[in-house]
C-alpha cells in the first residue's frame, strides 16, 4: 500500500485546514456582516441559483423525507429520487438540529479535508519524492488561469458562457470546486479515488482494487452521473495506449475494466429507470443543457498550464512507459469530451485541472532543473532565474482565485438584500409558509422569489429554477403576463385553477414586476401580512 509519513500527515492537516479557512472566508464575512435581523442566504456569484436547490433537498430531509421530489416545478410527480449525498447532509442537519446552510458548509469543509488526503495519495502513487508531491498538491489546490486579466475585456452579459472558465465554471478549477458546493467536491474526490484504485488494479493485478473502484464509481454515478464519460473513456483510452506501447493485448486490464463497469452499472440503470418512470425527472434532465464555451475561453481559463504541460509532455514522450503517461491520456480525453454532442459538455471539464496542474508542475520542475544545469556550467546570467520563476508563479497562479474571493466579499459588503440576504420580513414570511402551507400545495411567485421558497420552507413553487422548472420559457412568459397589470381577471383565475395553485406570494420582487393588485381580487384571501410581504390563499 501507499505509505505516508507522520510529517506528511501533519503537512496535509495544515494544508487542508488552510484550504477550509481560505474558501470559507467570504461565507464567514457574509454571515458576520449581515444586516441586523436579516438572514444570510449563503449565495455567491458562482452559479448562485443552484445553492437554494441543494438547500431545498437538505430541508426535505429535515422534514422527514428520505426520497426527494423537485420542489421547483408544479407538475405532479412521485417520490422516487434518492440522492445519497444530499440525503446524508440532510440527516446531519436533522440529527444535530442544524440550519441547512450550516450543514452544507460543514459537509463542504469535511469533504475538502478528505479530498486533500485522497489527492495526496494519488500523487504518492506517481511520485516518490516527498517535496515534489507536496508542491504539486499546492499547485492543484490553489492555482488558476488568466481570467482575471482577460475578463474585463471579454465581459458580455448577453453571452454569459463566453467568459474565461476560471472566472465562472466551478468544475474547471479545483479551487473553485472546493469553494463551491459539497457535491462537486465529493464527485472530484471519488473521480480521483477511482482512477487511483484502477491504476493499482492494473499494476498489481488484484481484483480487490477494481472491485473497490467499481464501488466508488457506483456511489459517484448515483449522485453525479456527469462523470461517467470521463471515467469510462479515460480508462479505456489508457488501456488502448498500453496495448500499443506493449504491442499486445493485456487481458488483466480488460478484466479489471469490465469489473468496474459491472459494479457501477446499477447506478446508471437506476437513473435510466427514473427517467422512464417520472416525466418530471426526464424533462428536468432534458432541460439541464450546459454547453462548453469556445476553446479560447478554456485556453484563457487554464492560462499557463497548457504551455507548461507541453514541456512536461515532451519529457514524458521520451519514456512513455512511465506512469506519467496517464496524465497525458487524461488531458487529451477530457479536452475531447468537453466538445462531444452531450447536453452537459461543461460538466466534463471536471478533473481536467488536476491533470493539467500536475503536468504544469512537472514542466516547472523540468525548467528549474534545466536552469540549474546551465548554472552549474558557469552561466551567471541565469543565476537567479530559478528563484525568479518560482516567485512569479507563486504570485500569478492563484490571482484569479483571490479575485473570486474578493468579489464575493465586495458583493456582500455593498448589497445588503437579495440575493445575499433575506430581510426579517421575508424570513418571517418563509416561516409562516413552512408552518401553514401543506407539502402538496403550490405557491405562485416571481421566478426570483421562487428560487428561495423551497430552500427555506420545503414547499413547492410554480417557478424558481432554470433546469428544474419544467417548461421554464413558457412559465416565464406567463409570470410576466400575470404580474404585469391588474386586468384579465377571468383568465388569471382560470390559470391559477388549471395549475392547481393554492397560494400567491406577493413581496417586493412581485411588486416590481407590474401593477397586479391581489388585494382587489375576489378569488384571493389574505392570510399573512407584514411590511414587505403579503400571502394570499386561493379560494
Amino acid at each position: 500500500m501507499l505509505k505516508i509519513s507522520k510529517k506528511e500527515i501533519i503537512f496535509l492537516i495544515i494544508i487542508a485546514l488552510a484550504t477550509v479557512l481560505i474558501t470559507a472566508a467570504p461565507y464567514l464575512y457574509g454571515y458576520l456582516t449581515r444586516p441586523q435581523g436579516s438572514t444570510y442566504t449563503g449565495l455567491h456569484h458562482l452559479t448562485p441559483g443552484d445553492t437554494n436547490v441543494w438547500l431545498s433537498m437538505i430541508e426535505q430531509t429535515k422534514q422527514g423525507h428520505n426520497i426527494f421530489i423537485n420542489l421547483y416545478t408544479s407538475e405532479p410527480q412521485h417520490r422516487i429520487y434518492i440522492n445519497p449525498l444530499w440525503l446524508a447532509i440532510g440527516l446531519l442537519a436533522k440529527i444535530f438540529n442544524l440550519s441547512s446552510l450550516l450543514a452544507l458548509h460543514i459537509a463542504r469543509s469535511v469533504l475538502i479535508i478528505i479530498f486533500v488526503f485522497i489527492m495526496y495519495l494519488f500523487l504518492s502513487y506517481f511520485f516518490q519524492q516527498v517535496l515534489k508531491r507536496k508542491i504539486l498538491l499546492i499547485i492543484i489546490l490553489f492555482s488558476s488561469g488568466l481570467g482575471l486579466f482577460f475578463n474585463p475585456f471579454l465581459f458580455n452579459l448577453e453571452n454569459i458562457i463566453e467568459h474565461p472558465t476560471d472566472i465562472w465554471v466551478p468544475e474547471s478549477i479545483t479551487f473553485l470546486t472546493l469553494f463551491h458546493t459539497p457535491h462537486i467536491i465529493a464527485s472530484l474526490t471519488l473521480l480521483i479515488l477511482t482512477f487511483l484504485l484502477m491504476l493499482i488494479a492494473f499494476e498489481r493485478n488484484k481484483i480487490i482494487y477494481s472491485i473497490l473502484a467499481g464501488l466508488t464509481s457506483l456511489l459517484l454515478f448515483w449522485f453525479h452521473p456527469f462523470n461517467v464519460p470521463t471515467i469510462y473513456l479515460v480508462l479505456f483510452v489508457y488501456i488502448l495506449v498500453n496495448f500499443i506501447l506493449h504491442h499486445k493485448i493485456i487481458l488483466s486490464y480488460i478484466k479489471h475494466y469490465l469489473i468496474l463497469i459491472a459494479i457501477s452499472l446499477p447506478a446508471l440503470l437506476y437513473l435510466f429507470w427514473l427517467s422512464k418512470t417520472d416525466w418530471v425527472i426526464r424533462n428536468w434532465s432534458a432541460q439541464n443543457i450546459l454547453p462548453s464555451p469556445s476553446f479560447w475561453m478554456y485556453l484563457i481559463g487554464y492560462g499557463l498550464f497548457l504551455p507548461l504541460s507541453l514541456i512536461a509532455l515532451i519529457k514524458i514522450f521520451k519514456n512513455p512507459f512511465k506512469k506519467e503517461i496517464f496524465f497525458f491520456v487524461w488531458m487529451i480525453t477530457s479536452l475531447f469530451l468537453m466538445y462531444i454532442p452531450l447536453d452537459f459538455q461543461r460538466r466534463l471539464s471536471e478533473g481536467l485541472h488536476v491533470a493539467l496542474a500536475i503536468l504544469a508542475g512537472l514542466g516547472i520542475f523540468y525548467i528549474i532543473d534545466y536552469l540549474k544545469k546551465l548554472q552549474q556550467k558557469g552561466k551567471k546570467i541565469i543565476t537567479y532565474l530559478p528563484t525568479t520563476l518560482v516567485i512569479i508563479l507563486i504570485i500569478f497562479l492563484p490571482l484569479t482565485n483571490l479575485q473570486i474571493l474578493g468579489q464575493d466579499i465586495y458583493l456582500y459588503n455593498t448589497k445588503k438584500s437579495l440575493p445575499y440576504y433575506l430581510s426579517k420580513e421575508e424570513t418571517d414570511s418563509m416561516k409562516w409558509i413552512k408552518t401553514n402551507v401543506l407539502e402538496n400545495e403550490i405557491i405562485l411567485s416571481s421566478f426570483y422569489t421562487g428560487n428561495y421558497i423551497p430552500a427555506y420552507t420545503g414547499r413547492i413553487v410554480y417557478i424558481g429554477h432554470g433546469p428544474q422548472t419544467i417548461n421554464l420559457p413558457i412559465k416565464l412568459e406567463i409570470i410576466d403576463w400575470f404580474f404585469k397589470d391588474n386586468q384579465e381577471d377571468t383568465l388569471k383565475y382560470n390559470f391559477i385553477k388549471e395549475n392547481n395553485i393554492d397560494y400567491l406570494y406577493f413581496g417586493e420582487k412581485e411588486k416590481e414586476m407590474g401593477d397586479y393588485s391581489p388585494s382587489q381580487k375576489n378569488y384571493l384571501k389574505k392570510v399573512f401580512k407584514n411590511n414587505e410581504v403579503t400571502i394570499y390563499k386561493v379560494i
